[in-house]
């Protein structure tokens, strides 16, 4: 694996880091929130640049469930954060207020219901990935032959993971989110903030673990 690609791996990951720390609006003050969200569509725009012969070879090579899924994956990806997009410059009140609508209750709403899709979808794509994840971590850590005792204890840790992103999901009212449905979830900063990001954490890794083992499911079955 390349420095680069390790370097763009990296990005990725901070790329979903900023999702979650913009759905943290109660904790960031608008100003911020704002700023954090360019960063992250600046970052989602070197990520297609960097992965734009992708696009390029999408009529190309074998259309099996596993491709279909994850170009699937791809175009509801790309709707959701165009979305949240539009939305951001609609509701802005620094960056951009010059874009802004008056008012705008609903296409807040959308927006926020467009931030809780993409986190999910983000999740599913890395989903995708995690084997090239995994390779990558091995790579840069130096643990060439593969071990069957660490495969065990890391599989056991994402399961473990996953089974709180569960939890976390009704803690965080993700359903009623998801469905744009009306809900007075409202968390406690002060209370606990660390736990607002280890219970989103837990959410990306619940998607994540749900679909790397499905797709490999998939394959056996299909193959």
């Amino acid at each position: 694996m390349t420095t680069v690609f390790r370097v763009r791996l990296l990005l990725d990951f901070l790329t979903v880091a900023l999702i979650i720390a913009c759905l943290a609006y109660w904790w960031l003050d608008n100003l911020f929130h704002e700023v954090l969200g360019t960063v992250l569509f600046a970052l989602v725009i070197g990520h297609n640049v960097f992965n734009r012969r992708w696009y390029g070879n999408i009529a190309k090579g074998r259309r099996d469930a596993v491709r279909l899924f994850n170009i699937f994956t791809i175009v509801c990806l790309a709707v959701a954060m165009l979305v949240m997009l539009a939305t951001s410059l609609l509701i802005s009140r620094d960056l951009f207020s010059f874009m802004a609508l008056d008012g705008a209750f609903a296409v807040r709403e959308i927006h926020m219901f467009a931030g809780s899709w993409t986190l999910v979808i983000i999740a599913i794509h890395l989903g995708t990935r995690w084997t090239v994840v995994m390779k990558t971590a091995r790579s840069t850590l130096g643990l060439a032959s593969p071990s069957p005792l660490r495969t065990m204890a890391l599989r056991a840790s994402a399961l473990g993971i996953a089974a709180c992103g569960v939890k976390s999901s009704f803690e965080m009212a993700l359903g009623a989110k998801l469905m744009l449905t009306y809900s007075l979830d409202m968390w406690d900063f002060n209370e606990s903030t660390l736990q607002f990001f280890v219970n989103y954490g837990s959410i990306v890794c619940l998607y994540a673990v749900v679909t790397h083992y499905g797709l490999n499911l998939i394959r056996q079955v299909v193959h």
